[in-house]
């Protein structure tokens, strides 16, 4: 397990499981971050995919609207898509790099192509 951590939010996340909620519970932030109401409920694919509709639902989903986030921040509907990227993956890497120090380079291939 990964050493305890301080963050801006909260403790980081130290283990698979640990990540694995951290990363699927920014639905609602992110989309929130572009006036959508979705929730946190359910797997992060179930999340993602009700995202997608809600924004589907709402139209114009491909204008260069700019919106107020919550802490003043600007955000635009590629910015969200990126972020949702970029956060996945790096947690995505993080799990990759402890299950290698767990069970070894040997046993856990590398199907992302991590660049350690």
């Amino acid at each position: 397990m990964l050493p305890i951590r301080k963050t801006f939010y909260d403790t980081a996340p130290r283990t698979a499981s640990e990540m694995y909620v951290h990363t699927k519970n920014v639905n609602e932030y992110y989309w929130g971050e572009i006036g959508l109401d979705v929730s946190n409920d359910g797997t992060i694919v179930e999340n993602r995919i009700r995202g997608f509709e809600e924004l589907e639902a709402r139209g114009n989903f491909l204008s260069d609207k700019v919106y107020k986030g919550s802490y003043g921040e600007e955000w635009s509907i590629p910015k969200v898509l990126r972020r949702f990227l970029w956060h996945d993956r790096i947690h995505a890497k993080a799990m990759y790099k402890m299950s290698i120090a767990t069970f070894g380079p040997r046993v856990i291939p590398n199907v992302f192509k991590f660049e350690l």
